[in-house]
């Protein structure tokens, strides 16, 4: 309670939307390489961005893909994976399109590629490993994948990788619950010698 009685409303949480694009006839995925200016450049990703105004997560999503590829004919997105905690949310969906093309991209992107689901190249950003991780949502990519171009899909979700190595180079400002009090603890801990 607040100093007048009233409850301080909950911080809000920020959030952001954005899309797989998948080619029906070859089954193969869209891929953003960010650009060095922009938060986690230098890492493979997805299509998206901030909302703007009151936008709902698919509009956010739809027009960050219009915007950073220069595509119009969207069609309707398939929600995938909603990645969350205390003070993000980001939402992924599936947006198929019939046939590869060449994106219009802008300062985020230094560059894109077409590749399977499971080729995704190295470093990856955290929020696409936060996805390839999820096992519900690697099943719906798979399922999509052979059913829509026929494509065998061998994707599996990747393990979480150890905290000693990282997470493929990327910078996260993901938190587990327990992140800060082990932070605490390793920096609190005794020297050893």
């Amino acid at each position: 309670m607040s100093a007048q009685g009233h409850a301080t409303p909950p911080p809000r949480r920020r959030s952001a939307a954005g899309c797989l694009i998948m080619a029906r006839r070859t089954g193969r995925f869209l891929f953003c390489f960010r650009s060095r200016d922009v938060p986690s450049g230098g890492t493979w990703s997805l299509w998206g961005g901030k909302p703007e105004g009151d936008e709902t997560p698919i509009q956010t999503a739809m027009r960050e893909v219009a915007e950073e590829t220069g595509l119009s004919d969207l069609g309707t997105p398939m929600h995938v994976h909603r990645l969350s905690n205390r003070s993000f949310v980001y939402d992924t969906f599936l947006l198929v399109v019939d046939e590869e093309f060449n994106p219009v991209t802008g300062r985020e992107a230094e560059g894109y590629a077409w590749l399977p689901i499971e080729d995704v190249p190295a470093p990856i950003h955290w929020g696409l490993e936060k996805l390839l991780e999820d096992n519900a949502a690697v099943t719906r990519l798979v399922k999509a994948v052979e059913t829509m171009s026929g494509r065998a899909c061998p994707l599996r979700p990747r393990k979480a990788p150890s905290r000693a190595k990282g997470n493929s180079g990327s910078v996260s400002p993901w938190r587990g619950a327990n992140a800060g009090r082990r932070q605490r603890e390793r920096r609190d801990a005794p020297a050893s010698g």
